[in-house]
């Protein structure tokens, strides 16, 4: 894990600093009396040695047996030795337990701030992100890079605490039994650490390549589940299952060797460990035969031996896990440090009279800094007038509505609604004057009546919902729907008709009451009738309100009162339908081009 990554996590575990620190004393206690057995146990050894060489051994029959027996009193130190033992361990395991407890708590609780904070990240970032990425691939970071997290802190975290402890702790009771014999213990670390830390490198850089792979796989799948019809109608069924699979093998590849690496540093750690344990054993045994060392001391510089080892092989059992969550966490904070929008004023201006006056002043914009595509547009709709804005595919009509919007950051210029620079108003305040009607009809699962709902915050009436509906002719469809208002819209509204779901979102928007409406191609998407019935219900939705319609089909404002034409990013012609008709323009060439 990229030193980094672990930093940001650990600022994350900073946070509850008080529970962090119980736990870490909950495993230091554990791990103290978990360390003081293997000397218990080898005072016993010694106990039990000494009581054998004071033995008188007789030969009867071909079987030796004990002429007399041990001293009454050993016998008894012997067993008190044995529930202290059995003591301490019951001790261990509770302050185990009580750690363990905490530590998967405090692993919830840093994953929920981490998903949390995504969260609103989420809406404070610039459009360009969502426009750059798919939507499966920021789902992935999301669900499975967050996941891959919680898994590395929720099953390690615990074990980081309390194996670093018991390397400690076994260290020094090494060390007051016997340097030399110690010294061979640390002198095989280096060389585990040698032997893993090239397979941990090609494993950690196998786990990112997993991980970015996992994101591309979800953003295929989401791409060809949303176009299933299109996959269907043009027969693509073979070559979206040969891309599925083109993307699965490399996923596949990369896990296989990602953990193929991960898995063989277990394996070694061992090897070498086990060559330590050997050299020690051999070494100690040479120290008891000389009287060195007791019995008991080189059967527990052996165990603490085994012991030592046990953390450097637990940490390289880990590496599998952390260089998932490395890569993951790589991810994960590239998004949380990802460009957001522009901080809104601490105390935003208020239009002192909210009527629709919208105005553009001198605007430049881009998407690319270095290329302008509005180079000084100036507009100045007051309230009440309906915009109509029309152009060829890509002309930049919707991308003027998201600079009305501040959906996006002009280059240059002002703009003004009601009177006031929409830079100095919250995008909250700036948003609130605005309702907003769509060609893609946005709808959440859920009831109508909920969705209704959505378009504002304060408490909206039943008599408002169905008042908003009739007014639009809405309420004739919902009435005749199991359940009317409560009846529940599946995902994406699939169980109500394109048209109907038109209606509602006009119905939503109505009740929003706002002073400017936005319509962006509304009824380019239903057949000549219901698109009767829409715009007769936009004509009451924009009833004495300032409007701006984006249409393809002219016939439809010819009764605006300005009509903008957009071309290659700009605006190139501005007035109502007959003076440009009579400008004999490009609008009068697309106008009678419709009805040739």
């Amino acid at each position: 894990m990229k030193s980094q990554v672990l930093k940001r996590i650990l600022s994350y575990i900073g946070k509850y600093k008080g529970r962090m620190t119980v736990a870490v004393l909950f495993g230091l206690f554990s791990t103290c009396f978990t360390v003081l057995a293997p000397s218990i146990l080898g005072n016993i050894s010694t106990i039990l040695y000494a009581g054998i060489l004071d033995h008188k051994w007789l030969l009867s029959d071909g079987v030796y047996f004990a002429a007399g027996g041990m001293e009454f009193g050993k016998v008894g130190c012997i067993v008190l030795t044995m529930l202290l033992l059995a003591v301490i361990y019951i001790i261990a395991w509770i302050f185990a337990m009580l750690a363990n407890n905490i530590f998967a708590r405090l692993a919830s609780r840093v994953v929920m701030d981490l998903r949390r904070d995504i969260d609103e990240k989420m809406h404070r970032m610039k459009l360009d992100y969502y426009d750059t990425r798919t939507n499966g691939e920021i789902l992935s970071v999301i669900t499975n890079d967050v996941d891959a997290i919680n898994t590395a802190l929720g099953k390690n975290l615990y074990s980081i605490v309390t194996q670093s402890f018991t390397a400690i702790g076994v260290l020094l009771m090494m060390l007051s039994i016997d340097g030399w014999l110690t010294l061979i213990a640390v002198a095989m670390i280096p060389v585990t650490l040698m032997a893993s830390g090239s397979i941990v490198k090609l494993s950690s850089a196998n786990y990112k390549q997993q991980q970015n792979l996992l994101g591309d796989l979800n953003g295929y799948v989401e791409e060809m589940f949303d176009g299933q019809n299109v996959v269907t109608s043009f027969n693509y069924q073979d070559k979206a299952i040969r891309g599925f699979d083109d993307i699965n093998e490399a996923l596949q590849g990369k896990a296989q060797k990602a953990e193929g690496y991960a898995g063989s540093v277990m394996p070694v750690t061992q090897m070498v460990n086990n060559i330590g344990y050997a050299i020690s054993a051999l070494i100690g045994c040479t120290f008891a035969m000389r009287g060195a060392l007791t019995i008991g001391n080189v059967q527990s510089i052996l165990q603490y031996t085994k012991n030592f080892s046990l953390p450097f092989t637990t940490f390289a059992q880990m590496s599998g896990q952390l260089s998932a969550a490395g890569a993951a966490g790589e991810r994960v904070f590239a998004l949380l440090d990802a460009e957001e929008e522009i901080p809104d004023p601490a105390n935003g201006s208020v239009p002192e009279k909210a009527d629709g006056a919208v105005s553009f002043k001198h605007v430049k914009f881009g998407y690319l800094p270095d290329k302008l595509l509005m180079t000084d547009v100036n507009i100045d709709v007051k309230p009440g007038q309906k915009c109509a804005i029309v152009g060829p595919t890509g002309a930049g009509k919707t991308t003027l509505i998201n600079l009305l919007m501040r959906f996006y950051e002009i280059n240059g210029g002002e703009i003004w609604v009601d009177g006031v620079n929409t830079h100095d108003m919250t995008r909250h305040e700036l948003r609130r004057h605005f309702g907003m009607v769509l060609q893609d009809t946005w709808l959440f699962e859920g009831t109508i009546r909920d969705n209704l709902k959505y378009s504002t915050d304060r408490e909206v009436t039943d008599e408002e919902i169905e008042a908003a509906c009739a007014s639009v002719c809405a309420d004739t469809f919902i009435k005749t729907m199991p359940g009317g208002y409560d009846m529940m819209l599946s995902k994406g509204a699939e169980n109500i008709s394109q048209g109907q779901r038109q209606l509602l979102t006009i119905a939503r928007a109505i009740l929003a009451a706002p002073e400017i409406m936005i319509l962006d191609e509304a009824t380019s998407n239903v057949d000549a009738h219901t698109e009767q019935v829409i715009q007769n219900a936009m004509a009451t939705l924009m009833k004495g309100r300032t409007s701006f319609v984006i249409a393809h089909r002219l016939s439809t404002i010819r009764d605006s009162d300005m009509i903008l034409y957009m071309e290659s990013g700009d605006i190139k012609e501005v007035g109502n339908h007959d003076e440009l008709m009579e400008l004999g323009g490009k609008y009068a060439v697309l106008y009678n081009s419709q009805f040739a």
